[in-house]
């Protein structure tokens, strides 16, 4: 994938899990989520799911969703429903399953990763 689609991915999956990234001038996206606005960008913590395994973790876990690793290749679900004003909530059962299957490489745990950055994007393209 070219660093333009990691770039989307990072800013749809994002705004999935309601993280105000920003990218600073150095070009590392940075979770500023709840931070003084003057703050310096720098201070913020950088913020990429598809590199580091505690923030793929926590967008996993934030989103609700279901990863499977298997033998050759790892799936990621979520289930969604639109609940008033179109606005997307997490459930089960829900009407609007994501489900992303990525080839186990020889680098499983960025297989991972990116599996679970990709489910958030789709959920992030389908908010408003």
């Amino acid at each position: 994938m070219t660093d333009n689609t990691d770039k989307e991915l990072l800013e749809l999956a994002a705004k999935a899990a309601g993280i105000k990234a920003l990218r600073s001038p150095d070009g590392v996206l940075r979770d500023c989520t709840g931070g003084d606005p003057m703050m310096n960008i720098f201070a913020a913590k950088p913020w990429n799911p598809l590199t580091d395994d505690g923030d793929a973790l926590r967008l996993a876990v934030q989103l609700e969703m279901q990863v499977s690793i298997g033998f050759r290749r790892i799936n990621v679900a979520v289930y969604l429903d639109r609940g008033v004003d179109d606005e997307l909530s997490f459930n089960s059962g829900g009407a609007l399953p994501v489900n992303i299957r990525e080839v186990k490489s020889d680098d499983p745990l960025a297989a991972t990763r990116r599996a679970i950055v990709r489910a958030a994007a789709e959920i992030g393209r389908s908010m408003k």
